[in-house]
């Protein structure tokens, strides 16, 4: 269907005010420790994905962090910041799964292209989950980072907030076995599409 040109952007706009929620709730700060002395957070409310907690089990997958939004406060720290994630090669970090259970968990994250296992903690606050972990910034290929005699130290603490379901983890249509899609098909009715 072809919509003239002025009705496109209204539709975009539509679709992205009525899911707002897509980064709403969602939060990441770190936790950067610097040598001799001294420390910074860097921080995100660009978190797209949810948790979800059955019975005593939280899983997450595809919880996607936009990099070029994070924000230390300080305008040439960002900078140097932002160049050490490469964002314009990288620009999103991800959590490609997460579980846990009994208030700990373990991960798998991307990060400039890498990948990086953790594990840390969490706590369900109403209907968000606030997890915390540290990483290492040389898994991901940031090392020795210093500015004017000072330097970043190794590990940092990745706090992460999220908006937490109750129920199993829906599927997406990406992650079905070719059984499941098979059957899939088997349920279609037969007969002309309109």
């Amino acid at each position: 269907m072809k919509y003239p040109g002025f009705l496109f952007p209204i539709l975009v706009l539509s679709f992205l005010l009525h899911n707002q929620s897509v980064f709403a709730n969602g939060s990441v700060e770190i936790d950067v420790k610097l040598s001799p002395a001294g420390s910074f957070k860097a921080q995100t409310k660009k978190v797209q994905g949810r948790a979800y907690r059955n019975g005593d089990d939280v899983v997450a997958e595809n919880i996607i962090v936009d990099l070029k939004n994070l924000s230390t406060g300080v305008g040439l720290r960002d900078k140097h910041l932002k160049e050490h994630l490469m964002v314009e090669k990288y620009p999103e970090a991800k959590l490609v799964k997460a579980t846990g259970k009994g208030g700990k968990g373990v991960a798998s994250l991307i990060v400039k292209g890498k990948n990086q296992k953790v594990e840390g903690t969490y706590k369900v606050k109403g209907d968000t989950l606030v997890a915390e972990f540290p990483m290492t910034l040389s898994a991901t290929d940031i090392n020795d980072v210093r500015y004017m005699g000072v330097g970043v130290k190794d590990e940092v603490i990745v706090h992460v907030n999220v908006p937490i379901s109750d129920g199993p983890m829906p599927h997406s249509e990406d992650h079905s076995s070719a059984g499941d899609k098979k059957q899939d098909l088997k349920k279609k009715p037969k007969g002309k599409m309109k």
